[in-house]
């Protein structure tokens, strides 16, 4: 199956149509309000920006994915899901230079799941006060990709369990996270990146701790991974924008006329 973001990068096409989608939310009903007066998208906003293009299934709620895509494959239907993350980065506009852009890295906080992941470290015989202490880095580590993996493979059975009327298999390789950039405002703009990367997370070269995080390093020893498991079990990966498996450039989106919740109410109801 191909499709933008999971198998290929957006056609020309596809990449005008998503920003028109992105765009519409400057009219007042993104939940995020700007200084000029527009509005943006909020995360959940975005999700369904996405999955209207990919002509997904969004699952409004807390799991794993955020929406999911069918498609009639070897008989039955086989389903690939997408997880959402959408940040501001300050230097985002960096990544018209090529040389940073080299360096450039996304961000995604893939969870914050306190009880889970303490459950898990628990059972494996570790103690906040080893976390406190900087040891057992390693077996810390395995934890929270093994705690990730268990989210997302629990994720899947849910779903499969909660549509079964026709043979369904879930294609973890093919899903995707999709990273979400966008930076501040210059003037009445803000430019825009996307890019996809495997939710089957790579291992680090190594972990250590940073002050109040684990962290996993990649080969070069820069940040991969941060884990900050006594300060809300958050937990973010780095990749770099080098390694993202399709994406678009920087983009921006068109600006419609903003129209207030009085003016919309009169427009479609009458006065």
């Amino acid at each position: 199956m191909e499709r933008a973001f999971l198998t290929r990068n957006p056609t020309a096409a596809e990449l005008a149509l998503l920003q028109k989608f992105i765009g519409s939310y400057r009219d007042g009903s993104g939940n995020n309000r700007e200084d000029d007066g527009t509005s943006r998208a909020d995360s959940r906003q975005i999700e369904r920006c996405l999955a209207e293009l990919l002509h997904g299934r969004t699952t409004e709620n807390k799991h794993f994915y955020d929406f999911v895509i069918e498609s009639n494959e070897s008989g039955g239907i086989a389903v690939r899901g997408t997880s959402i993350k959408s940040k501001e980065i300050t230097k985002l506009q960096d990544y018209k230079k090529p040389a940073l852009r080299a360096l450039m890295r996304s961000h995604l906080e893939i969870s914050n799941a306190h009880a889970k992941d303490w459950a898990l470290c628990g059972e494996r015989g570790l103690t906040e006060q080893d976390f406190r202490d900087h040891k057992n880095a390693d077996e810390f580590g395995r934890v929270i990709l093994d705690r990730q993996t268990a989210d997302r493979e629990s994720s899947e059975k849910s779903y499969l369990a909660a549509n079964s009327g026709a043979k369904r298999t879930f294609i973890a390789k093919d899903s995707v996270f999709i990273s979400v950039l966008y930076s501040p405002v210059t003037k009445t703009q803000r430019g825009w990146l996307i890019s996809s990367f495997s939710v089957l997370l790579p291992k680090p070269y190594k972990w250590s701790f940073r002050k109040r995080a684990l962290v996993g390093e990649d080969a070069e020893g820069g940040v991969l991974y941060e884990w900050y498991a006594l300060s809300g079990s958050q937990f973010k990966y780095y990749p770099l924008l080098s390694a993202r498996t399709s994406g678009t450039d920087l983009f921006d989106v068109p600006i419609p006329a903003v129209e207030d919740l009085r003016a919309k109410v009169s427009r479609l109801f009458g006065d």
